[in-house]
């Protein structure tokens, strides 16, 4: 026996035994045990082993065989639990199915054995997740459902079939980057809703994070709006307003590195020096007011409205920043800056992207536009906190606003100087 055959039957064991671990664990609860923590240790080494000895005897027909005793005993524990306990769950026996698949992709795979391991873990970190899994489940609404369901349809059915050139006499407009654009943006989005969906409102520090990756603009209007009910929670919100603006420089940074390494590796230094300072001074704030819950009011933006006006938006900043790389190159930044105080997606993407191809736009002017971007966005939700949460909302906003934005235009002004 090799020592890569060694390893491979020391990792089927210690992934057998993570994944019997949480079983075993579960059983205690449901007083129903089909395999425990041997049996999985087993089940993996069988599974390194099947093929291994099928190789040496030159019988393919051993692996099948092997796979089939291991279908069978799932079908006979299925059926004696459901005579026993009237159970028709099959959660274990799929795990137990499963583990044997990786120990056999274990013994076909070559070091790192990055794939076994990590379907392993994940395989674990599903099992463990159950319950909460199914609190999940069972509290979304039929319109949360749908959501979901549209966002599957537009990203597996919709955007293969687009075409990937431009389609209009300028270049500007490509259907499958202005749907690709829209996918990254709500699934972004659709993540951090998911992540508030399942954390409610456990701290503001938290929900505030989760807000600013869902849409920081939405978390400004509710705890603006909340405070304005309510005078004693105005530090309590305006922390969380802080935070989700803070979030939103590194939610640019993950949005922008789907479309151009370069850029995003770039702006790195700006948007995490804007993102820091940002918490920062949600750190100074909270301290003020220690620890707080309250419950921030989002809708799912995986639905029709958000879908169409950010494509809307998205079209148009796409098509003026492509007409002024052509013909006006000066009106890039009044566009960025106006662009961004609708929709800091839509602008950052129309950017990254033209930097990203060939004889397009040179990559200062695209960093130093994202840039102005950022902080156009963030000067009108400081506005927009004013607006709706009244005089005493921005008596407190400004505190950590301002210095925020003094802080991006020195970013800004050192930016010129380095790219």
């Amino acid at each position: 026996m090799d020592l890569f055959m060694f390893e491979k039957i020391i990792l089927s064991l210690a992934i057998g035994a993570l994944i019997g671990i949480e079983r075993e664990w579960r059983a205690k609860k449901s007083k129903e045990i089909f395999a425990g923590v041997r049996t999985f240790i087993l089940i993996c080494l069988f599974g390194v082993l099947t093929p291994y000895i099928a190789q040496l005897i030159s019988s393919v027909w051993l692996v099948y065989v092997g796979m089939a005793a291991v279908a069978g005993m799932v079908l006979i524990s299925y059926y004696v639990n459901f005579k026993k306990f009237g159970s028709v769950g099959l959660t274990t026996e799929i795990a137990f199915f499963l583990t044997y698949i990786i120990g056999m992709l274990l013994f076909f795979e070559a070091q790192p054995y990055f794939i076994s391991i990590s379907l392993g873990i994940i395989l674990t970190l599903i099992l463990f997740s159950l319950e909460p899994l199914h609190k999940f489940a069972h509290k979304r609404s039929k319109k949360e459902v749908r959501d979901a369901i549209i966002f599957a349809a537009l990203v597996f059915i919709v955007l293969p079939l687009l075409p990937k050139a431009p389609i209009d006499p300028y270049g500007a407009i490509n259907p499958y980057l202005v749907w690709l654009s829209m996918v990254v943006v709500m699934s972004v989005s659709f993540a951090g809703y998911v992540a508030m969906k399942l954390l409610g409102s456990r701290g503001l520090g938290l929900t505030g994070f989760f807000g600013g990756l869902a849409s920081s603009t939405s978390v400004t209007i509710s705890m603006a709006s909340m405070a304005k009910r309510n005078k004693k929670i105005i530090k309590s919100a305006v922390f969380a307003i802080i935070i989700a603006a803070s979030t939103m420089f590194f939610r640019m940074l993950f949005v922008v590195s789907f479309f151009d390494y370069a850029i995003a590796f770039a702006l790195l230094p700006a948007l995490a020096a804007l993102g820091v300072v940002g918490y920062v001074m949600s750190y100074i704030t909270w301290k003020k007011i220690g620890r707080t819950r309250t419950a921030i009011k989002l809708t799912s933006p995986i639905s029709f409205k958000p879908i169409f006006q950010f494509m809307i938006i998205f079209v148009a900043v796409l098509f003026a920043s492509h007409m002024a790389k052509l013909y006006f190159p000066s009106a890039i930044y009044p566009i960025a800056a106006l662009s961004g105080i609708f929709d800091v997606d839509a602008i950052t993407i129309s950017l990254a992207s033209l930097s990203a191809v060939p004889n397009g736009m040179p990559l200062s002017t695209a960093i130093n536009a994202i840039i102005i971007a950022a902080l156009s966005n963030t000067l009108s939700k400081m506005l927009l906190a004013r607006w709706i949460g009244g005089k005493k909302v921005w008596k407190e906003i400004k505190k950590a606003f301002v210095p925020l934005l003094v802080a991006g235009i020195i970013v800004f002004i050192i930016q010129l100087f380095l790219v």
